[in-house]
């Protein structure tokens, strides 16, 4: 027995020498195409010289799976030799959408490639399921509950894939009602009222504000809080919001259900964070305390007002940043009574570090010089932050015109606590413009265009161009050059020369023709940042010629100033002007907010044939409703007359009426009516004064979103001339719709007017437009 014993435990030492002897004496691995063998060495627990025993297989398995490279993995041995066989993921190799209308199929990818679903990714089926269901639930939060996402795969050569998305949106569900639970205070149509949805109506085909969207309510449901809350009711809450659907899948039903809550007077406000002396915390000689009162928008006493909260904090930090604390931080912590239901507020400020700036740094120019920047920049480098300035200096670039974009950023220095540098990102755009064509104007026909300019010429901020324009009326011939810096103070000094023939034969101001040509020279002084006094002088030569039937005004005018006769005559001119201009708009092409105002003068010298003088003064002023309507209120007054022996210049009379002051008259026809036996018709001389008023509320196209091209109006215009003095019975009115198109092609102005007082003799138009136009 003990024998079979020691043979037994001889026989199993022997065979477990045996299995701790053999190693691993090659790895191969089968089946990789594109993919580097070193993926899969990199990522197994063993190498050449291991003992086989000490190998788990499943756990290879496994470390190579998770890799996310491979469909099939299988590790076996032969012999000593470790045999590793995969077979690889396919790669995507593009990604077709058909049948989608709601999303842009390049939306569609930028969210796809979130999920692992993009071209040159690996194929995983997985993932393919995940993005079939997103883009379903895409569709149903846009109130598509009848869509329908299918994916086909195609297998393609050298293990790639297609893969096409097949979608069937079906009908966006309407909404059918919205109702609002536990409102009390207020109406609920006003509550209505504030919401983007809306239940289906007679313009929902138009605007398309009954489509349900999830994203619309979420908003909708902010804007149902944000208006309590700005009319007192702190405690406001949305208890509930229940979205229902019929069986047909078409009619959507929203219920909302509130908590009013109880109204809250504002308490004490403190503003807390400073020293004994009433200097901010960090501060010398800055921004005191009582800077900081002056910007609160709330008082105690007044309603809780979120909205005013928030400005009121927001003005502080502003007010702050002014004062160079660039990472101010202020914080309105309530304190909430909610027995006697009064709110007060702890402004606590936290200025940080006072920061100066250490460089200004501008990037993206490649055309435009630094200088041309840096000039209009009012953040200089070595002195202090200043919010304030920094805005500003974004707004002058971005007026410039020569950029699409224009970014600042802030970023600290590296080791330095109190010091800033100031980045600049500019996207340049294409300042120089070559235009050949031809536009249509309901006054002047067709008018045919070329025209050469350059805003940024070389790239250092000047402007030079050249028109000619040739209409029934009127025939230009131009050439301008301005450097709005001739100065380092920013004086500007312009160049101009021109040629303009006129024919008014279809203006029903009495048939007259003129040939004008000249030249001038101006300067623009800034004042401020927003004002600019203009001075210059002009030299106009201008012959006129009249018809026989010509209105005797006219040849009254030519018989004083001409020893030729009445029918032609010189009207030579050395013209001096000046003028004033305020100008603190946000946008030159479209404003939103601010005002311009100008006054001009100009007077001839009496030196040449024409002695006269003529003053209007304009002015806009821009209310925003919100981010995309605003209101424009618009006026004009004029005076001009004669001096010493000679008569005003018909010519130069005030006119008005047309797309560009009074819309709904033909251009330049308000005025008195004169018959004139030997015109044979009623002629309007134009008048010594002049009035224009309007009111004009911009609004986006309903229905088109985020198109910055198109935009829509309403107006009420008024506007009349006077040979001598005011006479309401001359002054015209109308109202009217109008609409503008940036196109490509050059700006197209349409309206739509009613005249409001039009007299028999007036010459009305309703439809006017024109395209080409100066915008």
């Amino acid at each position: 027995m003990i024998k079979f014993l020691i043979s037994f435990l001889l026989l199993f030492s022997f065979y477990s020498h045996s299995q701790e002897e053999i190693k691993v004496s090659d790895i191969k691995i089968e089946g990789l195409q594109r993919i580097d063998p070193g993926l899969v060495f990199n990522n197994i627990p063993f190498e050449i010289n291991d003992e086989i025993s000490g190998i788990n297989f499943s756990e290879v398995i496994s470390l190579i799976y998770k890799t996310g490279q491979f469909k099939d993995v299988a590790v076996e041995r032969v012999g000593s030799v470790i045999v590793i066989s995969v077979s690889e993921r396919p790669i995507i190799n593009e990604i077709n959408f058909h049948g989608t209308e709601t999303f842009q199929p390049e939306r569609l990818k930028e969210g796809l490639a979130y999920l692992n679903i993009a071209s040159g990714l690996t194929f995983d089926k997985a993932d393919l399921n995940k993005a079939e269901q997103e883009i379903a639930t895409q569709y149903l939060s846009n109130g598509k509950y009848t869509a329908s996402v299918k994916s086909v795969v195609e297998n393609l050569e050298r293990n790639r894939v297609n893969i096409d998305f097949y979608v069937e949106e079906g009908n966006t569900s309407r909404i059918k009602s919205i109702k609002l639970v536990g409102v009390k205070v207020f109406n609920i149509d006003d509550l209505l009222d504030q919401l983007a949805l809306k239940t289906t109506n007679y313009m929902s085909w138009w605007n398309k504000d009954n489509r349900y969207s999830k994203q619309e309510l979420s908003g909708d449901l902010e804007k149902i809080k944000s208006f309590y809350m700005d009319r007192g009711y702190l405690d406001f809450k949305i208890n509930s919001t229940i979205v229902s659907i019929s069986k047909n899948k078409k009619n959507i039903y929203i219920s909302i259900t509130v908590d009013e809550g109880s109204r809250f007077t504002i308490g004490a406000i403190n503003i807390l964070g400073t020293n004994l002396d009433g200097k901010v915390t960090g501060s010398s000689d800055s921004v005191s305390i009582e800077d900081l009162k002056n910007q609160l928008l709330i008082k105690e006493g007044d309603l809780f007002n979120r909205k005013l909260v928030n400005e009121s904090s927001t003005n502080m930090t502003k007010k702050l940043g002014n004062f160079g604390y660039a990472f101010a931080n202020v914080n309105a912590v309530p304190t909430i009574d909610k027995i006697k239901n009064v709110v007060g507020f702890d402004f606590h400020i936290e200025p940080g570090k006072k920061i100066y700036v250490r460089r200004i740094n501008i990037v993206g120019n490649e055309k435009t010089k630094d200088k041309v920047i840096r000039r209009e920049m009012r953040q200089f480098e070595s002195s202090w932050f200043s919010q304030e300035s920094v805005d500003r200096s974004k707004t002058r670039l971005t007026r410039t015109q020569f950029f699409d974009k224009v970014d600042i950023e802030t970023p600290g220095v590296s080791g330095v606590p109190d010091q800033i540098d100031i980045n600049v990102k500019v996207e340049e755009r294409n300042t120089g413009q070559v235009s050949i064509g031809a536009g249509v104007s309901s006054s002047e026909g067709v008018v045919g265009t070329f025209g050469v300019s350059q805003a940024n010429f070389l790239g250092t901020g000047n402007n030079i161009s050249s028109s000619v324009s040739t209409g029934d009326v009127n025939k230009t011939y131009s050439l301008s050059f301005t450097d709005p810096y001739f100065t380092d103070d920013g004086i500007s000094r312009g160049f101009s020369i021109y040629r303009k023939d006129t024919n008014t034969k279809d203006l029903g101001t009495g048939t007259y023709d003129t040939s004008s040509y000249g030249l001038g020279l101006n300067f623009g002084v800034p004042v401020n940042e927003k004002d600019t006094i203009s001075f210059g002088s002009a030299v106009d030569m201008t012959d006129l010629s009249l018809g026989a039937n010509a209105p005797q005004g006219y040849k009254d005018y030519c018989s004083s100033v001409s020893d030729t006769g009445s029918l032609s005559c010189s009207s030579n001119s050395l013209i001096f002007y000046t003028g004033f201009t305020s100008d603190s708009r946000d946008n030159i092409i479209q404003p939103n907010k601010g005002e311009k105002y100008s006054i001009t003068a100009d007077v001839s010298a009496p030196v040449l044939d024409m002695q006269y003088f003529k003053v209007k003064a304009s002015a806009e002023k821009f209310f925003p409703l919100s981010a995309k309507i605003t209101t424009r209120l618009s006026g004009d007054l004029g005076y001009a007359d004669s001096y010493g022996d000679e008569l005003l210049p018909f010519f130069k009379n005030f006119k008005t009426g047309g797309p560009k002051s009074v819309r709904g008259f033909k251009e330049g026809s308000i005025g008195k009516k004169i018959y004139e036996a030997s015109y044979a018709d009623f002629v309007t001389y134009g008048g010594k004064s002049l009035i224009n008023l309007g009111a004009e509320t911009f609004f986006p196209v309903p229905g088109l979103k985020n198109n910055d091209s198109f935009r829509m109006s309403v107006f009420v215009d008024a506007g009349g001339v006077f040979e001598d003095s005011f006479e309401s019975s001359q002054m015209r009115y109308s109202a009217g719709l109008g609409a503008l198109w940036l196109s490509p092609f050059g700006p197209l102005n349409l309206s739509f007017a009613a005249p409001l007082n039009d007299d028999k003799n007036d010459e009305t138009q309703t439809f006017q437009f024109g395209m080409g136009t100066n915008f």
